[in-house]
């Protein structure tokens, strides 16, 4: 996925769903499953969150791995991965790997991590540094970067396998504070927020792409993605399912999440026009997150949206 005009459309595979709605019980073989059937249904990534006990859920990395075996044109991201949990070698050869196995379609997205609780409790569980995090995501990305580069390095000092992508996966930074606004634009080759506001992201993406301007790089080529959450149906039942959702997955009322990140809930036609909003402020990829214990009923009714969007 590149800058180049035409909007892109992934799924979030619901991990933390199926950790928290039951039969699912967590199980990663559906959400393989569920990468399968976004490629078939036609859409353009499949994405995976990252947490440990914060939010229970399968590893990302892995269950991309999976997921890469069994498609063949879809990209396949993380949603973002908090990149200083993990040591740079071992996640530089993680992603190779992923990177490898889908022929080039991994999508690295990285964040530094909300500063809440019980995310310090998952950095203290790995012994990682919370409280510089934000510093430390850089470094690791930095490293990572390395090792993918170091192609004439002797082979028994060269990372295996080689990443199929030249220079190593392409990266997207998630965050709207001034520093990640900046970091994206100077560093990475997308942009991912949790957009709360339309006119928010689009004016957090300029600024974006004047880092970018700054940094000598060329602002066009950093692709502007959203992660935003939708329940399509009946409004009075779509959003009473939001809201349960936002208590199960965040322990917050959906007033407050929906001033933090992008959330729309009712009929297609008005959840179609919210999403048809970010597309005319810039945003090039939508990765959707669908707020239901009905996935499949809510990637039907999200794949019947898609025509009108992407035109």
């Amino acid at each position: 996925m590149t800058s180049s005009g035409s909007v892109t459309f992934g799924l979030l595979l619901p991990s933390r769903e199926f950790a928290m709605y039951p039969p699912h019980d967590g199980d990663p073989r559906r959400l393989v499953d569920l990468a399968v059937r976004a490629e078939q249904a036609g859409l353009d990534a499949a994405w995976i969150g990252d947490s440990l006990l914060a939010k229970p859920r399968a590893e990302p990395l892995l269950v991309l791995a999976a997921a890469a075996a069994v498609t063949e044109r879809i990209d396949l991201g993380t949603a973002v991965l908090l990149a200083a949990m993990r040591p740079a070698a071992q996640l530089a050869q993680q992603a190779a790997t992923v990177d490898a196995l889908s022929g080039g379609r991994l999508i690295l997205g990285v964040g530094a991590g909300p500063g809440l609780p019980q995310v310090r409790d998952d950095f203290d569980l790995v012994g990682a540094d919370f409280d510089r995090r934000g510093g430390r995501m850089m470094e690791v990305v930095h490293d990572a970067r390395e090792l993918w580069r170091a192609t004439d390095a002797p082979a028994d000092l060269r990372l295996q396998p080689m990443c199929a992508t030249g220079g190593g996966p392409r990266m997207w930074l998630g965050g709207s504070g001034p520093r990640g606004l900046e970091r994206a634009g100077r560093h990475f080759d997308g942009w991912f927020p949790t957009a709360p506001v339309v006119d928010d992201f689009a004016g957090q993406l300029a600024a974006v792409r004047a880092a970018a301007a700054d940094g000598g790089r060329d602002p066009a080529t950093i692709t502007a993605a959203a992660y935003l959450t939708i329940n399509i149906g009946e409004p009075t039942a779509a959003a009473a399912e939001v809201a349960e959702h936002s208590m199960l997955y965040y322990d917050v009322e959906i007033a407050v999440l929906e001033k933090i990140m992008g959330t729309k809930s009712g009929a297609a036609a008005e959840v179609g026009a919210w999403l048809q909003s970010y597309i005319d402020a810039g945003c090039e990829h939508l990765c959707i997150r669908l707020a239901s214990p009905c996935v499949d009923t809510q990637l039907d009714r999200l794949v019947e949206l898609l025509p009108q969007l992407r035109t």
